[in-house]
């Protein structure tokens, strides 16, 4: 049996939850209670709604950005992704920092 109480694992082919055969898989208490979380803030937000997205690639989150943006008040883009907006967006010159080219 495998219980995965990790939201931010939950999408990643890590090992423990597909290299071992588990005849039964399931989601944990935390899991289910941030899933609830997530359904709320998506389908009856309160406002103001700011949304705050981080990590490296634009192409994993471009659907989930385009999807939200005429749901929000305001977005804030950080993590790696923002050098990949300024770049394109505005022509900030951003050096070595980390850039998606499959999301530009």
């Amino acid at each position: 049996m495998y219980i995965n109480d990790a939201f931010g694992t939950a999408h990643r082919a890590h090992s423990s939850m597909v290299g071992i055969d588990h005849k039964i898989k399931a989601a944990g208490y935390l899991l289910k209670k941030e899933l609830e979380y997530f359904s709320k803030v998506t389908e009856n937000p309160e406002k103001p709604y700011l949304v705050i997205l981080g990590g490296a690639k634009v192409k994993d989150k471009i659907q989930l950005i385009d999807s939200m943006l005429d749901k929000v008040d305001e977005m804030i883009i950080g993590g790696g992704m923002a050098f990949t907006f300024l770049k394109r967006m505005h022509g900030i010159n951003i050096g070595n920092s980390l850039f998606d080219e499959d999301g530009y």
